[in-house]
């Protein structure tokens, strides 16, 4: 059975690992306090974009799948193509799966696809290999009904002073899904984003995890090279 981390249910005293550091003993403490707010925010935004995750493709279009980074990225088009904002805010790639997949509420007619999914993962005490395994549902769910659109995957990205998320859990989880996804999906390494010592630069983003509009377009430039080679 899958274990909960402590970051985001039932908080305890007893959890050693937090207890050895209390800037993050304190910074856990708030977060399980604060989850049940953030699951009743990610079914509200689930809830408020039925509409958009059942809608059929009438245009030359790229739907975006994954988390906050993506789901407040306000962008109507990118590389000439609509842009249909399937991402949710707080969610998990196990979450996404759940609420989403496993409920088939999102159709996949469009013709490319930008998943991002990672950084909400790694804050679970689960393996690499079990977030992997959680992240490829995703892509089964497009492939399984979209055999042909190709499937851009944005690495996770790097964060600045983030006590609650790791850059060197991010660099495993960005390897091994590398060589996982290697024949499944087009990669796209977000190392571009980082500062000269490896964080996400800080003229890129509003706290530390989540983007500028600088950041935003930084990462718009990119995709769109990226496309451009795809002869997208």
């Amino acid at each position: 059975m899958r274990q909960q981390y402590y970051a985001f249910y039932p908080f305890s005293v007893s959890d050693e690992h937090a207890k050895q550091d209390p800037v993050l003993y304190d910074i856990l403490k708030k977060k399980s306090e604060n989850r049940p707010r953030v699951l009743r925010m990610i079914d509200q935004i689930i809830s408020n974009k039925n509409a958009v995750f059942t809608a059929s493709n009438d245009q030359k279009q790229i739907c975006f799948i994954g988390h906050s980074q993506l789901d407040q990225w306000s962008i109507d088009e990118i590389g000439g193509y609509h842009v249909r904002n399937c991402g949710v805010s707080g969610i998990s790639s196990y979450e996404y799966d759940e609420k989403i997949l496993q409920t088939e509420l999102l159709r996949c007619e469009d013709d490319a696809f930008l998943v991002m999914h990672g950084t909400n993962d790694i804050v679970w005490d689960d393996t690499i290999a079990e977030i992997i395994d959680s992240i490829q549902a995703s892509i089964r769910y497009i492939r399984l009904r979209n055999e042909s659109a190709p499937i851009l995957f944005l690495a996770c990205m790097h964060v600045n002073g983030r006590i609650d998320r790791s850059n060197t859990r991010i660099d495993v989880l960005n390897a091994a899904l590398q060589k996982r996804l290697a024949d499944s999906v087009v990669w796209i390494d977000t190392s571009f984003m980082d500062d000269e010592n490896g964080n996400l630069r800080q003229q890129y983003t509003t706290d530390g995890l989540h983007l500028t509009n600088t950041g935003y377009q930084i990462l718009q430039a990119e995709i769109e090279v990226k496309m451009r080679k795809l002869d997208l």
